[in-house]
């Protein structure tokens, strides 16, 4: 069965995914709706926008959460690859008792057919094992995608942002050039620390997962910052 190990590359990559998908609706939630389209027309007048960032690769990484669930997932994944094994031992098992035999003899054709029903066997259980193991792949995603989300709604409504959108907070360090390649082709290329949720929502999403009930957001985590180009 192919590995499906979960990495944190793996993950911030399909974090993107799920930002696509999801992030008109759930991701700027910064105003809060008004009750008619002549008031919010009105309210959108006078209220200027304002832009917040997200490195969702970074809260992939750091939310603690996602740990707990990959290790959940793991597990699972290590129950269906050794039933797996188990089922290519019994599919070779056969294989050996068909060179006692000459092919063409009734026991020959016996275990021949044996040996296709239980290859059968195998290759619809690894495909219906990767089905279920990439489905609760993506939801865990989903989940983690989700309640950051949600946290960034509530810095929004605290912090006034109209707009919220996600970034790549890698620097130049290192000689990697894959890395800098994205780094030169990020679309953010300027931005206030001020403006950057990432810190805040992490250490948020940590907080209620550790049990603790955070208490109303007092600050974005950069702000008193340096901008950073």
């Amino acid at each position: 069965m192919r590995k499906l190990l979960l990495s944190s590359a793996v993950l911030a990559g399909l974090a993107s995914v799920f930002v696509n998908a999801y992030g008109q609706n759930a991701g700027t939630g910064g105003a809060k709706k008004a009750a008619t389209p002549a008031a919010a027309a009105a309210s959108q007048a006078e209220a200027p926008h304002k832009i917040a960032l997200i490195d969702m690769g970074r809260v992939f990484k750091e939310y603690k959460k996602i740990e707990v669930l990959k290790e959940d997932w793991k597990a699972e994944f290590s129950v269906s690859e050794e039933s797996a094994k188990k089922m290519t031992a019994q599919v070779q098992q056969v294989i050996e008792q068909m060179k006692d035999f000459k092919p063409g003899s009734p026991e020959y054709i016996n275990l021949e057919k044996k040996q296709t029903d239980l290859g059968a066997k195998l290759g619809a259980f690894k495909q219906t094992a990767q089905r279920e193991l990439l489905r609760k792949e993506a939801d865990l995603l989903k989940t983690v995608y989700l309640e950051t989300m949600d946290v960034v709604e509530k810095f929004a409504d605290r912090f006034g942002y109209t707009l919220v959108m996600r970034f790549n907070s890698d620097t130049f360090e290192g000689e990697d050039m894959s890395k800098m390649q994205l780094v030169m082709n990020r679309v953010i290329v300027f931005h206030r620390a001020e403006d950057d949720l990432t810190d805040g929502v992490i250490k948020y999403l940590n907080r209620q997962f550790d049990g603790g009930q955070p208490k109303a957001a007092s600050a974005p985590a950069g702000a008193g910052g340096k901008s950073k180009n």
